[in-house]
């Protein structure tokens, strides 16, 4: 677990991972301040709201490129193949990889949480639930991205069901409630197909338009029942989402 852990970290180095998502988070908070400073009020909670979707978007994409191409590079110089010679099952290796990504995940948020908090002095209940709901979107779409680079044999072809699957999880809400909505207020049934297809879409897939909502960093309005709904959505995909891995990377001839 350690050296695995180690392996990951030193990758991520060497990728210049590090210095490469601070130097966009940094570009991205800049242009956040600056934005904000142009509204005529409340330039505050604007700079903020700018900040907190951005460096979230940063971290999410950051993580998606280094996972996709750090595990079809692995596949590629067969160094996959040499560290599951080693006496240890292929399961206790996948669960390594997500443990180490989930450490990664937690070092890469630090910054972002230490930035927003002594800047902006979010009220903590706002700040630790979006702190928490970023980290285990992070965690998931991290998982996800396992699972994409062990199914898929192309990293561009990894990365782009990656995003798909991210934009669909955050959009999924918008979408729905485009379709109730107006059809409730006039009464229409055409759309009843449609709306039976989004909302099966949206029991299967997380609900990710849910997490990191700037308005708690904002205005501390926090629900605790958030923090419950959040927390199991985030149990239940990564474990089914770690279990499919698993099994895959089980089924895998080398």
């Amino acid at each position: 677990m350690k050296a695995i852990l180690k392996y990951i970290l030193l990758t991520a180095a060497r990728d210049w991972l590090f210095i490469g998502l601070f130097a966009a988070l940094i570009a991205a908070c800049g242009l956040s301040l600056f934005l904000g400073s142009t509204a005529l009020s409340e330039q505050a909670a604007m700079q903020l709201s700018f900040i907190a979707g951005t460096s979230r978007l940063v971290l999410v994409v950051g993580m998606v490129l280094f996972i996709c191409f750090h595990i079809r590079r692995s596949f590629e110089n067969r160094e996959i193949e040499f560290l599951i010679s080693r006496p240890i099952s292929r399961s206790s290796f996948l669960f390594a990889y997500f443990f180490s990504f989930l450490v990664l995940s937690l070092l890469l948020l630090i910054p972002v949480m230490g930035f927003i908090f002594f800047l902006f002095k979010p009220t903590v209940l706002g700040f630790f639930l979006w702190s928490f709901s970023v980290f285990c979107e992070l965690v998931l779409i991290s998982t996800f991205a396992i699972l994409a680079s062990l199914i898929l044999r192309s990293a561009v072809s990894s990365v782009l069901g990656c995003f798909g699957f991210y934009m669909i999880s955050r959009i999924m809400g918008f979408a729905v409630s485009t379709i109730i909505i107006p059809a409730n207020l006039n009464h229409i049934n055409l759309n009843i197909a449609l709306e039976m297809t989004l909302k099966g879409l949206s029991s299967l897939l997380p609900r990710l338009d849910q997490f990191g909502q700037s308005k708690w960093l904002i205005y501390g309005d926090v629900n605790p029942d958030m923090l419950t709904l959040i927390a199991a959505q985030s149990v239940i995909y990564i474990t089914l989402i770690l279990l499919m891995s698993v099994y895959d990377f089980n089924k895998k001839q080398f």
